[in-house]
């Protein structure tokens, strides 16, 4: 694979962009590790391919130069006419949708659309550190439309994801992503890589959908206020933060603590997501009661 005639920051200050702090704006300029992550993706040529957050296109010109089709959403006007004439000088031969637009107020078809005789998508991005979660909940929601996710975030937060029970990293958000997703790390990105340079470290994790749901719920919304509030008062054994959280009486806590095998005095983090779901279930069931979507 080719590499760009010039690189990102090259392209960036010749146009007299700087990064918004507010939007989280930390470009990739090593052209090394760009082409490392997308040959790590092993995309077929013709692969369809929405990228979040493309910036200068850092990871949109070795996804094009690969063969790829990429529909790349970038919501600062001037990075995406950027990225737009950056494309049609040094791969001008390459499909290149660029939407200007925040990805959070897009709907999919909106995406999906502009090449409309793909069946399998994929999803990349290096995503903003400020606007992280809501774009995985965008994801999740759309979660089965995408082969697969491969995303660049924090450390800390990447560890979050793939954290397991009884970790120092596992909370909701873990339980949140094993309910959707299989997790793993692809890659470790140092801060020299970007521009600014951040004060934290950065992974890339795989994030494959779960053909269907790994544990039976009665409803992810009963199952995700289940797991808020468990882990709402870490400080507290998960009974008394259950009934703080879901406004329930302790003794109808416990009779589910107890349908779903989990003693009283345990702690949320303890708890894995086949716990949580059976948790949520027997709450869901107890007869005469209001159910944890009400609570």
């Amino acid at each position: 694979m080719s590499v760009p005639t010039r690189g990102t920051a090259r392209w960036l200050r010749e146009a007299g962009i700087r990064p918004r702090k507010a939007w989280g704006q930390n470009f990739l300029v090593n052209p090394r590790v760009a082409g490392r992550l997308v040959e790590g993706w092993a995309l077929e040529p013709g692969a369809a391919v929405c990228e979040i957050g493309a910036g200068a296109g850092s990871l949109t010109l070795p996804l094009l130069m690969r063969g790829a089709r990429v529909v790349a959403v970038e919501r600062d006007p001037a990075l995406a006419d950027l990225l737009q004439r950056r494309a049609q000088s040094e791969c001008a031969a390459g499909e290149l949708h660029v939407l200007a637009a925040d990805i959070l107020e897009l709907d999919l078809p909106e995406i999906v659309g502009r090449i409309p005789e793909a069946r399998a998508w994929f999803l990349t991005g290096n995503l903003p550190y400020a606007i992280t979660t809501p774009i995985l909940e965008w994801t999740g929601r759309h979660r089965e439309r995408f082969v697969w996710a491969s995303f660049m975030v924090q450390r800390e937060y990447g560890e979050r994801l793939i954290a397991a029970p009884g970790s120092r990293a596992y909370g909701s958000l873990s339980v949140w992503a094993a309910y959707r997703f299989a997790v793993r790390r692809e890659h470790s990105v140092g801060p020299a890589n970007f521009w600014p340079r951040p004060k934290v470290e950065s992974v890339v994790l795989r994030l494959v959908p779960h053909p269907r749901p790994p544990v039976e719920v009665s409803g992810e919304a009963a199952l995700e206020r289940v797991v808020r509030a468990a882990f709402g008062q870490r400080r507290k054994v998960i009974g008394g933060a259950l009934a703080h959280g879901l406004g329930l009486p302790r003794e109808r806590v416990e009779r589910a603590l107890g349908e779903a095998g989990i003693g009283p005095r345990r702690r949320a983090e303890e708890c894995g997501l086949a716990q949580f779901a059976a948790l949520a279930r027997a709450l869901a069931a107890e007869p005469h009661a209001t159910t944890p979507e009400a609570c």
